[in-house]
């Protein structure tokens, strides 16, 4: 059965991710950007770029706890930036490099404007579907109190996500992904599980399966 969930809680850190403790994977990895970087094997983004190399010094809007402390600035840290929130970024994962697809998946959205929409795509590139948010706060100034988790869970692998925004420029952080099943595993029928958390308010657009709210 297919499941999307949604709570009111912001993302101020890797603790609130629904994959906490990050334990019983075969992989698991978790790419903050603080290296300035986007260097975790097995996933590439076609667009877009580390906030503080494509965009500048300042005006960064990374997850709340990545500068040392949770104090409702992401500023002092990094993320990941493009300037068409509408067109979005994209992740895409290489099953050659991980041994198999991640069956799990997650994304923070830290800054931009207007309705959030998040996809996930299965390993023959069909959509899982979309889940969108109203939780931006219309500014840009680094606040994290509308940071929000978007992810995916779909046994039988996941190639890639796509989240934008309606209007400005986009930014996100804490890109999340494992494996908990086995290497090389046959793929169970896929079970869908996306998540939005603190989302302002959900609308599914369905897609292949039946979902249930709850």
């Amino acid at each position: 059965m297919s499941t999307i969930s949604g709570e009111d809680q912001p993302y101020l850190s890797s603790a609130d991710s629904p994959f906490s403790p990050f334990t019983g994977f075969t992989y698991f990895r978790l790419e903050n950007f603080e290296d300035h970087l986007l260097n975790t094997p097995g996933v590439t983004a076609p667009v877009g770029g580390v906030t503080s190399v494509v965009f500048g010094s300042s005006i960064h809007d990374s997850v709340d706890a990545d500068d040392g402390s949770v104090d409702g600035s992401g500023l002092a840290g990094d993320s990941f930036f493009s300037s068409s929130g509408s067109a979005g970024v994209s992740f895409v994962f290489d099953a050659s490099t991980l041994g198999s697809l991640p069956d799990m998946v997650g994304i923070v959205w830290t800054d931009g404007a207007g309705t959030i929409s998040f996809e996930a795509f299965d390993a023959s590139n069909l959509s899982l579907g979309i889940l969108t948010g109203t939780h931006a706060d219309g500014s840009n100034n680094g606040e994290t109190a509308d940071d929000r988790f978007y992810g995916v869970t779909n046994a039988g692998g996941i190639s890639r996500i796509h989240i934008s925004n309606g209007s400005g420029g986009i930014e996100v952080d804490h890109l999340q992904y494992g494996l908990r099943g086995s290497v090389g595993q046959v793929p169970e029928p896929a079970s869908l599980a996306l998540l939005g958390i603190g989302l302002a308010s959900l609308t599914v657009m369905r897609r292949r399966k039946p979902v249930t709210l709850i």
